[in-house]
């Protein structure tokens, strides 16, 4: 076989294949733009910053391979093997891999802008700090996949399966992650602001102090998930499942949570200013001391409800049910309670300066509205 210098010529396909079925595994820095390798059987090639620019990889088996710093950019991968591979810092750029099988792989560091990801199983892998702006993740299997700090502007992740996955401070902003599964992934300090996770399985998820501002949320399912501190201005949670979540001190302020299910929710502390709670079910939740200022809580089930110390100023609580709950120390000044069902609610200490009753409203037996200055309509 005539020698070539690996990293000046650009290798031939029948070269790199004689060499390796020869036993050469090591073909580092070499030039192998635009080689056809389909359907080759390559495991264990080290190809450590070689050039595959738009290389044809499709059905290649590169398992254990060392890809590490090569460039593949726009190369076709569709239903490579590449389990347990390394392909820290590599350049994946336009890449097409759907799929293809990269379980327990290392692609920290690495470009996959604007790749086809889509049905790729990636279970197990290395992601850390990987570029994929606009990467499309379709259907692909992140179960236990190691995300954290990656970066996912813009990417598609419909109908993904990211159970488990550590998505710890990573960048999901205006990214579409609509029917995923996130159950049990972590995305603390995570930002998706404008991200889409309608109809998301999000159950029992770790979103601690994320940024989720202006998002979409609708029918998503959030139970027992942990939403502390997180920032949720301005976002969409109609019909939402958030039982039992945690949703202390969190930012809620003119958030949509109409038709959602908070029974048993945790949102002592929060920011709930101008949200629209209506027709919710809050039976049972944790309001101390969270602020629902001007909220629309109309027509909500607050029944056995704490929101002790609360403030309710100027909130609409019209229609909603307060039976067996506690306000004492709650200000509701100016609040609209025509409608509302205050029986045995502890109102001690409660400020009802100025708020709005009507024949409809229930108190308690010898509750006397007007000594609290309230105002029949």
């Amino acid at each position: 076989m005539p020698k070539q210098d690996k990293k000046k010529t650009i290798l031939t396909a029948v070269y790199l294949l004689e060499a390796y079925l020869a036993g050469e595994r090591s073909f580092e820095s070499v030039n192998l733009c635009d080689i056809n390798l389909q359907n080759a059987q390559l495991a264990g090639i080290n190809l450590k910053q070689a050039n595959l620019f738009r290389a044809n990889l499709q059905n290649t088996v590169l398992a254990i391979a060392n890809l590490s710093g090569a460039d593949l950019v726009r190369a076709n991968l569709v239903s490579a093997r590449l389990d347990r591979s390394n392909l820290a810092r590599a350049n994946l750029y336009q890449a097409d891999l759907s799929e293809a099988s990269l379980i327990n792989t290392n692609l920290s560091h690495a470009i996959c802008a604007s790749a086809n990801l889509s049905h790729v199983d990636l279970s197990q892998s290395n992601l850390r700090s990987t570029n994929l702006n606009r990467a499309n993740l379709d259907q692909a299997d992140l179960t236990q996949t190691n995300l954290r700090e990656a970066i996912l502007v813009k990417a598609s992740l419909k109908q993904t399966i990211l159970n488990r996955a550590n998505l710890t401070q990573a960048d999901l902003r205006e990214a579409d992650l609509t029917e995923a599964q996130l159950y049990l992934a972590v995305l603390s300090k995570a930002n998706l602001s404008k991200a889409n996770l309608s109809r998301a399985n999000l159950d029992s998820v770790n979103l601690f102090e994320a940024r989720l501002e202006a998002s979409l949320f609708s029918n998503a399912n959030l139970e027992n998930a942990n939403l502390s501190q997180c920032f949720l201005m301005e976002a969409n949670l109609t019909e939402a499942n958030l039982c039992k979540a945690n949703l202390s001190k969190a930012n809620l302020s003119s958030t949509i949570l109409s038709h959602v299910n908070l029974l048993g929710a945790n949102l002592s502390g929060a920011n709930l200013e101008g949200a629209n709670l209506s027709e919710s079910d809050c039976f049972g939740a944790n309001l101390q001391g969270a602020n629902l200022c001007q909220a629309n809580i109309e027509s909500v089930d607050l029944r056995e409800s704490d929101l002790a110390k609360a403030n309710l100023i100027g909130a609409n609580l019209a229609g909603a049910n307060l039976f067996g709950s506690e306000l004492l120390d709650a200000n509701l000044a100016g609040a609209n309670l025509a409608g509302a069902n205050l029986y045995r609610t502890k109102l001690a200490g409660a400020n009802l300066r100025g708020a709005y009753y009507d024949d409809r409203t229930e108190f308690s037996a010898k509750f006397e509205p007007d000594q609290k200055g309230m105002i029949k309509r």
